[in-house]
C-alpha cells in the first residue's frame, strides 16, 4: 500500500468516526430532551390525578391519603416556585392547604405522613417551627401524588 493510499484510508475512516461521534451527539440530545419531556409529563399526571381526586369535595369527604398528597402537591408547587426547594409548616398546611380546616395536631399527623414519600422530610429545628420540607430533585413525583397511594375506599377523616 503507497503511502497515499495510507493517508486517504486514514482521511476516509476519520470522517466516518466523526460522522459516527456526530449522529451519537445528536441521539443524546434527542434523548435528553425525551427524559425532560417524560418528567415534565409524569409531574404533570400527578398533579392532575390530586386535582381530579379532591377538587369541589368537602374537606369531611376527603380520606387521610388524599389529604396527604393535597400537602404534598402544596409543598412541590412552593418548591417549583422557588428554585427546587420549600417547607411549610403546620399553620400554611391549615389555612393555604386546607382553608383552617384541619386541627394543628392533624396537620402536624399530615406532615409526618407526607414525609415518607422520597424527597420530602420532617425537620425540627431548634431557632424555628417544625415542618415539612422537599427538595424536587429528590421528590418523586409520580409516588408522591399518584392515585394509588390514595385508595378511594379508605375511610375519610
Amino acid at each position: 500500500m503507497s503511502g497515499d493510499e495510507a493517508e486517504q484510508l486514514a482521511e476516509d475512516a476519520l470522517q466516518v468516526a466523526q460522522r459516527a461521534l456526530a449522529q451519537l451527539h445528536e441521539e443524546r440530545e434527542a434523548r435528553e430532551e425525551l427524559e425532560s419531556t417524560v418528567d415534565r409529563l409524569v409531574e404533570r399526571v400527578g398533579e392532575l390525578e390530586v386535582k381530579t381526586a379532591t377538587d369541589d369535595r368537602a374537606y369531611e369527604t376527603l380520606s387521610r391519603n388524599e389529604k396527604v398528597g393535597m400537602v404534598r402537591e402544596h409543598l412541590h408547587r412552593r418548591a417549583q416556585a422557588a428554585g427546587g426547594r420549600s417547607q411549610i409548616d403546620y399553620d400554611d398546611i391549615v389555612w393555604e392547604v386546607f382553608n383552617g380546616e384541619p386541627s394543628a395536631d392533624h396537620a402536624y399527623t399530615l406532615m409526618s405522613l407526607a414525609a415518607e414519600a422520597e424527597g420530602f422530610r420532617v425537620r425540627n429545628p431548634d431557632d424555628g417551627n417544625k415542618h415539612l420540607a422537599v427538595d424536587i430533585d429528590d421528590a418523586s413525583a409520580g409516588a408522591a401524588f399518584s392515585r394509588a397511594n390514595n385508595p378511594a375506599g379508605e375511610e375519610a377523616r
